[in-house]
Parts: structure tokens; C-alpha cells; sequence
């Protein structure tokens, strides 16, 4: 019992120091964007993985996107690039479908495709609409609106807000169940993620997009996520870690990405405890295994003993190192910088990017030394570059809690002042055939547009006065549409739900 009650004090109290830059992290921390560069495709959107060699077939991962603009957000901080902002806007184009000849493959309420082809923003490989992907696209779209502060940023990243039903993917609100995948109807399909696990984001998108307290997505945030004594835990040499049950451990990648990506994980003094232990749990296992102290960190990626592992404490058959999750723990484990200074400076795990002079470090086996890992899954690495990004001697741990600050979302208001979002009803909602637009007052030259999921109108009409308005869809399938109700030029959006 001290000791944990040691871990906690330590977690909460503990400033941490740093030596001033140094020359292997700075080349390494460069050198983690070129990841993103590399994966990185002219219409703006991100390949899953880079070959270390021969020729890429990866296709897009809606999931790497995200990490995609919040890579682009730390090279503009950081002054590699100028172009930042350009960048990020080309791809919030092309994911919300704005780039000609790409329209990304979307169930009915907004979820998008684990993988896309390249070109057409089609299924590729098979794969599912995921949940968790488009959680993740969501975030760094918004991350990248938070840091730029650019309209025309925020109004594509409040597009794909609007057209994503966030609540569609709750499959029990009171247990915390979120479906791992949708029908293209917007159904949710049997096999459910139970917290506690990455899908805190996809939890913390839902309470925000929650129209009422007791909507599904506040009923799932405040019975399991509110407060981290909801959670299960599992205990590692007495150090109790968040999990989805008592017997087995989650891979490290799991704390990181809801650090990183939700605003209230990065806040909390309780996740923080629990981050903090995570880390240390993960160390500690790795130690007992025997080896170099600085080689250790279960995260995912390349496999031997098959193509890809998420690896966990216990549950790390290929012994394989990732050196992304020492570099993702640094906001709470000073001593990843010099753990990632060790594994640089003894070529363990060190590669050179393709067709270049450039080192990264990367996944590496402490049991099969000679193994070399094909390629380079940029969702996992992104931890690489997020944490070396929370140095002080770069941006510090500040630049994720500021930038993941996403709520309240902005509102654009309309040159006329009384014209905005409390002084325009919009209800029943959801509906079944008709619902009503009402506005405070009469208003001159409003135009009222609604459109479907995939950008089509289903309804478009101008009026000289309005006041209210009767809206029938009665022939329009079931789903979401997204009203826009234009004066002098500028606009509010309205999700509304068609039963």
C-alpha cells in the first residue's frame, strides 16, 4: 500500500527537469515528421504505413490522417514548415470531400472507411467503417482548427463535425459499450469496446456532440469516464493501471492516444496518476524481463510472429520494443529522453528512412536482434513525435493541452447580430416527416439549404422575409442532414435527425 501511495504523490507532485536540447533527440524529433511527410499524398490525405524499402501500396487510414494534421500542427510550431495552414486545408477538403474525384466512403450518419483507396476515397481492403478511425480524423481536424485559427480550417473541421452522428456509435450508454464498426445505414454492428481503452475519445466526442443531459453520450462519459474510479484496473507489482478488466493489461498506445487526444485526460489529475502509472508498470515489466534498462515500451506495430501485434504487459510474444511509447510517456517519465538518447546512441532499433541518410528509431526485438520491421504504421509512430514535441525545449506538455482544448466549438456569427444560434429554433428534432425552422424575429433575404451526408441538397430555397418556416422531408431516407440558414452572406449550421 505505501507503495502506491508513493506512485500517486509522485505523479501529481513531480516537476520534471530537463538538460537543454540535444543533438540525437533534436535529429530524431525532425526526423519523426519526415515520417509524416513520407505518408503523406498529394490530395492532402495520409498512406497507413511507409515501406522502409520498395514501392508503397499502403493504402489511406482515416485514423493517420488525423495524426496527419496534428504532425502538420507541430511542424508549423516548431518553424520546419511555412506552409502549415495550406496543408492542413487541403487535406480537411479532401476528407470532407471537397477535392474533385475523391469522395470518401461514409455510412449514412458520417463514419468513415479504417482504410480508403488513394485516389477515389473508396473501401479499400476490405475494411470496415470504424468507429475509433473516425474519432481519431475527427480530433486531429479539430486540433488543427484549435492551433491555426483559420476560418476556412474551422469551417471544414465544423463540417465534419456536423456530419458525424456521434452518438449512433453507443452501443450501451449505461455499461460504456461503443460499437467497433457500422452499417452503412448508420446501425452499429454486434462487438462493442468496454472501457477502458482508446475509445475515451470516441466517448468524449459523444458527450460534447450531446444535445441533452440525458443523452446517450453524457450517460456513458459520467457513468464510466467522469471520474477514473468507474474504471476497472489491473495491478502490475502493485501498481493498479486502467483496463478493461481486472486480468489482463492494454497496450500503452491506449493511455497515449486519450493523453494526446482528449482534453479531459490531459487535464486530470486523476488520468494523470493513472498515466503515470502506466508508464511505470510498463517499465517495471520490461526490467524483470532482464536486458537493458532502456529498452522497453509495449506498443504496437510490425510483428514477427505476425504482420502486425499490439503488444501489452504479459502479452508481448516477439519481446519487441517500441520506442514511440518511451518517447509517448515523456510528459510523465523525464528519463524517456535519455532511455530514447541510449537506444540512438547503441543503434538499437535505429533505422534510416527510405532513400535517405535519415535515422528514426523504430520497433526492434530484444529476443531476435537481426529482425528488421518492413515498415512504419504511422498511426502507432505518432507518439513518437507527440511526446519528443512535449520537451520544454520544444513546445512542452502545454502545446496538447491548449490544442486539444476543442470544446466549446467556435460559432460563426452573421452580420446581424440578433441572427444566431439561440435566436434560431429548429425542432422536433429528431424528426419523422416534418419539423420547424423558427426565428426570433422576421429577417430579409435568408436562404435555407439542407443537405444530405454526401453533400447532395435535398432542399434549397431563398425568401425575401422569414420568420418560420414548415420543413417536410417526408421522402428523404432516415438519417442525418445538415440545415444551413444563409444571410448577407454568412451562415449557421443545424444537425437534424430524420427517424
Amino acid at each position: 500500500m505505501k507503495k502506491i501511495t508513493l506512485i500517486l504523490v509522485l505523479a501529481i507532485c513531480f516537476t520534471p527537469t530537463y538538460s537543454q536540447s540535444n543533438p540525437s533527440i533534436d535529429l530524431l524529433f525532425r526526423n519523426s515528421y519526415k515520417v509524416f511527410e513520407l505518408q503523406r499524398l498529394p490530395n492532402g490525405m495520409y498512406r497507413d504505413s511507409k515501406l522502409l524499402s520498395g514501392n508503397d501500396y499502403h493504402p489511406i487510414s482515416a485514423a493517420n490522417t488525423g495524426m496527419g494534421l496534428v504532425a502538420i500542427c507541430i511542424a508549423d510550431a516548431m518553424g520546419w514548415i511555412t506552409n502549415g495552414q495550406d496543408l492542413a486545408l487541403a487535406t480537411l477538403k479532401t476528407a470532407t470531400g471537397h477535392t474533385q474525384g475523391f469522395t470518401p466512403d461514409r455510412t449514412s450518419n458520417g463514419y468513415y472507411r479504417h482504410f480508403m483507396d488513394i485516389d477515389t476515397g473508396q473501401q479499400a481492403w476490405g475494411s470496415e467503417y470504424s468507429t475509433i478511425d473516425t474519432d481519431i480524423l475527427m480530433s486531429g481536424a479539430l486540433f488543427a482548427m484549435k492551433y491555426f485559427k483559420n476560418d476556412e480550417i474551422t469551417k471544414y473541421a465544423l463540417e465534419m463535425w456536423n456530419s458525424i452522428n456521434f452518438e449512433s456509435a453507443i452501443s450501451d450508454a449505461s455499461g460504456g459499450a461503443i460499437y467497433l464498426s457500422m452499417n452503412a445505414n448508420g446501425t452499429g454492428i454486434s462487438g462493442s469496446a468496454w472501457p477502458y481503452n482508446e475509445y475515451m475519445i470516441a466517448a468524449w466526442l459523444a458527450k460534447n456532440a450531446s444535445q441533452t443531459p440525458t443523452g446517450p453520450g453524457n450517460v456513458l462519459w459520467n457513468n464510466n469516464y467522469s471520474s477514473s474510479t468507474q474504471l476497472p484496473k489491473v495491478n502490475y507489482n502493485s501498481i493498479p493501471v486502467l483496463s478493461d478488466n481486472a486480468t489482463r493489461f492494454m497496450p500503452s498506445f491506449t493511455h497515449q492516444f486519450n493523453y494526446y487526444l482528449c482534453n479531459y485526460f490531459t487535464t486530470s489529475n486523476e488520468y494523470m496518476v493513472f498515466f503515470k502509472n502506466a508508464q511505470q508498470a510498463d517499465l517495471e515489466w520490461w526490467n524483470n524481463m532482464g536486458g537493458n534498462t532502456y529498452q522497453w515500451g509495449c506498443g504496437a506495430g510490425s510483428a514477427i510472429s505476425s504482420s502486425y501485434h499490439a503488444d501489452a504487459i504479459n502479452d508481448n510474444p516477439d519481446e519487441i520494443v517500441s520506442p514511440h511509447i518511451i518517447a509517448g510517456f515523456i510528459p510523465v517519465n523525464p528519463n524517456s529522453k535519455n532511455d530514447l538518447i541510449a537506444l540512438w546512441n547503441n543503434n538499437k532499433g535505429k533505422y534510416l528512412l527510405p532513400n535517405s541518410t535519415d535515422p528514426i528509431l523504430w520497433r526492434h526485438s530484444v529476443s531476435n536482434p537481426t529482425w528488421v520491421p518492413n515498415e512504419i504504421i504511422g498511426v502507432d509512430f505518432s507518439t513518437m513525435l507527440f511526446g519528443i514535441a512535449t520537451l520544454p525545449e520544444y513546445l512542452g506538455a502545454s502545446f496538447f493541452s491548449t490544442n486539444n482544448a476543442f470544446f466549446p466549438l467556435p460559432t460563426p456569427t452573421l452580420s446581424v447580430s440578433s441572427f444566431n444560434s439561440n435566436t434560431i429554433k429548429v425542432y422536433p428534432n429528431p424528426f419523422v416527416n416534418t419539423f420547424k425552422l423558427e426565428l426570433e424575429e422576421t429577417h430579409k433575404n435568408v436562404s435555407v439549404n439542407i443537405n444530405d451526408l454526401t453533400g447532395k441538397s435535398v432542399y434549397n430555397k431563398t425568401f425575401s422575409e422569414l420568420k418560420d418556416l414548415d420543413i417536410q422531408l417526408k421522402n428523404m431516407s432516415s438519417g442525418l442532414y445538415i440545415i444551413d440558414v444563409r444571410q448577407n452572406g454568412e451562415s449557421r449550421k443545424f444537425k437534424v435527425l430524420k427517424k
